[in-house]
């Protein structure tokens, strides 16, 4: 395809972004405002739960959906306006919103009560709680999905553009990687396998287990094929056979995905 045939890279200011898709944007936000409140009640809370702060998953899950959302209104840069502002697109748009408000909403509650909200079924209100996060996942991740096959509709011509064809690439992969090894560990008894069954002295930042398996790791590389593969699609671009090595890389990183989701169910840690 001639580069001025090609659709134009979005820009990635909040600002710009904000007149494509501004209920996203204004997530981005939140989401940023709620990482912030967090890290502060990390510095001024010292109470634990697993070896860790009690308010570190709430900022790891702010952090996780503010780059969520950034993604998705990127991403939307690439639909058709008519669909965003279709009744269909609205209602794509506010499902996302509010299932990740609801998941954060809880998450927080029960950091603030030092419970941990997933994997909790110390009574019938948690446990039914705990399912309702897994239905609202999947519905998040169902939105990646649904975004990528619009997109990928809507510019099928367009496709021979390794840009293109990597964010419909990455929003499908979010799903079936993220979704896939997500549902996986949402139907154990918990993240680990093996190891010492705590996240002290876990990776930094991630706290993953550096002592046995840990299911958090594939799914969290699942989850984020959404920024990864668009970024192949940035770099291969304007080389030959872009579509080729796209492809390529798009494959390798799924398969390192899933090792290390085979690494984690055989007890072994990523690092």
């Amino acid at each position: 395809m001639d580069a001025a045939e090609r659709l134009p890279l979005p820009p990635l200011a909040p600002g710009v972004l904000r007149t494509i898709h501004p209920l996203w944007i204004q997530q981005v936000l939140i989401y940023a405002a709620l990482f912030v409140v967090a890290c502060v009640l990390m510095a001024l809370d010292d109470r634990t739960f697993l070896g860790v702060s009690v308010w570190l998953k709430p900022a790891k899950f702010s952090a996780s959906l503010m780059v969520y959302f950034m993604t998705l209104a990127w991403c939307a840069a690439f639909a058709e306006l008519r669909f965003l502002e279709s009744l269909p697109g609205r209602m794509l748009a506010w499902a996302a919103v509010a299932m990740a408000a609801g998941e954060i909403v809880y998450i927080f509650i029960m950091a603030g009560l030092a419970q941990p909200s997933h994997f909790n079924y110390s009574s019938s209100w948690t446990s039914l709680a705990y399912s309702l996060m897994g239905v609202g996942a999947t519905i998040l991740v169902g939105v990646s999905l649904v975004l990528g096959i619009v997109i990928g509709w809507q510019r099928r011509a367009r496709l021979g553009d390794p840009l293109v064809l990597s964010v419909v690439l990455g929003l499908v992969l979010t799903f079936a990687l993220g979704g896939g090894f997500g549902g996986y560990l949402g139907s154990q008894g918990g993240h680990f396998v093996g190891g010492t069954g705590t996240d002290a002295g876990g990776l930094p930042m991630f706290s993953w287990n550096r002592f046995g398996g840990d299911l958090r790791v594939a799914h969290f590389f699942g989850m984020h094929a959404m920024q990864v593969i668009p970024v192949f699609g940035v770099l291969f671009r304007n080389r030959s056979r872009g579509v080729l090595w796209l492809l390529t890389c798009t494959l390798a990183y799924a398969g390192f995905t899933a090792f290390t989701f085979v690494q984690a169910v055989s007890g072994e840690p990523l690092l």
